[in-house]
């Protein structure tokens, strides 16, 4: 997305007029090396330096052209380093510094540095709607944050809750918010602390003709099934609805939905078909070897500790780095094991 918006877009334009972007390919050749040297975590990752090569901006992610290039112009105003910059904000903390170090830290995966850099930001701008926007760093931060275990669903919890609960914060925020959180009870082990956020979102979407904002209830109507009203049957059904058209001939769609099933322990007979097509078709050893994994969860949740122990087996066959497949195939004996003594 981001290519494409740098060749086209006038905000973009103008503001390389004062910086020179430089692509990198940071999975082969000397990309490999400088992901290393700076200390690259994911992808689009974006590093302004000096002409001594030490770090003055870096961010994250491409939000459009408009944020994209406010940080960009930030860091031409103040071209001191991100070293330089900490030091100056432990002295005199200021919005920009607190902006330009909550980015910082959020490349490096230091979720909680970023959280708190970003909750100062928050408090030192005066305008309530640019506010709005570091609320939205916060609770991305917190999300991938607890997923890695820097917080507790409960600390991101009450974060979310001052979006989610404010009738003046955009329906597009709260519905934001409430997708977010009933995914990451679900990642977490906290299924039933995602009821609140499915009765809200589902109350004030209602009767909403914005298409955004219809996708997004659409795919909380699969969990609000599930969760709230208890009906397994009807989540399966608008879980079939939701995929997009010629899913059961995608092998990545299929294992999609098997592990959805997995995940939430319904029509787990279909899943296993679902992910037994999804393993026919797919195009790689790589590929293959995850949808074996998914079938083997599904084996050994229904039961059939043996039939688990096979689809590992074969997932390490076709990629035997993966350490994840071995740590799998110890699990499924270990419970085989277990079963056969009871």
């Amino acid at each position: 997305m981001f290519a494409r918006e740098a060749e086209s877009n006038e905000t973009i334009k103008a503001v390389l007029e004062q910086a020179t972007l430089y692509p990198i390919d940071c999975e082969k050749g000397e990309g490999l090396e400088l992901a290393k040297r700076f200390n690259v975590r994911g992808y689009p990752t974006f590093k302004m330096v000096n002409s001594d090569a030490e770090e003055i901006e870096c961010w994250i992610g491409f939000e459009g052209a408009e944020k994209w290039s406010e940080v960009v112009a930030a860091g031409v105003a103040d071209q001191r380093t991100i070293v330089a910059k900490a030091e100056a904000y432990e002295t005199e903390p200021t919005l920009a510094l607190a902006r330009s170090l909550g980015n910082a830290a959020s490349t490096k995966y230091d979720f909680k540095g970023a959280v708190t850099y970003f909750k100062t930001a928050r408090e030192m701008e005066p305008d309530p709607v640019a506010g709005a926007v570091y609320t939205e760093g916060i609770m991305t931060n917190m999300y991938y944050g607890t997923r890695m275990g820097q917080f507790t669903f409960d600390e991101i919890d009450a974060e979310a809750r001052l979006v989610l609960d404010n009738p003046m914060a955009p329906l597009e925020a709260r519905m934001g918010v409430s997708t977010m959180m009933v995914s990451l009870a679900g990642a977490t082990g906290n299924g039933p602390k995602a009821v609140p956020y499915l009765e809200t979102a589902m109350k004030i979407s209602e009767g909403a003709t914005d298409e955004d904002i219809l996708g997004m209830r659409a795919e909380l109507a699969v969990d609000h099934a599930l969760l709230v009203e208890k009906n397994a049957d009807k989540a399966v059904q608008l879980k079939h609805a939701s995929m997009d058209e010629g899913w059961q001939e995608d092998p990545s769609a299929l294992n999609e939905f098997a592990w959805w099933c997995f995940e939430n322990d319904v029509n787990l007979e279909e899943a296993e078909e679902m992910a037994i097509k999804g393993i026919e078709l797919a195009a790689t050893d790589g590929e293959r070897a995850n949808i074996l994994d998914t079938a083997a969860e599904i084996c050994n949740a229904r039961g059939n500790c043996e039939d688990a122990i096979a689809r590992i087996k074969q997932a390490i066959e076709l990629d035997p780095d993966k350490e994840y497949f071995r740590d799998q195939l110890d699990r499924f004996e270990k419970e085989l094991a277990v079963k056969q003594q009871g």
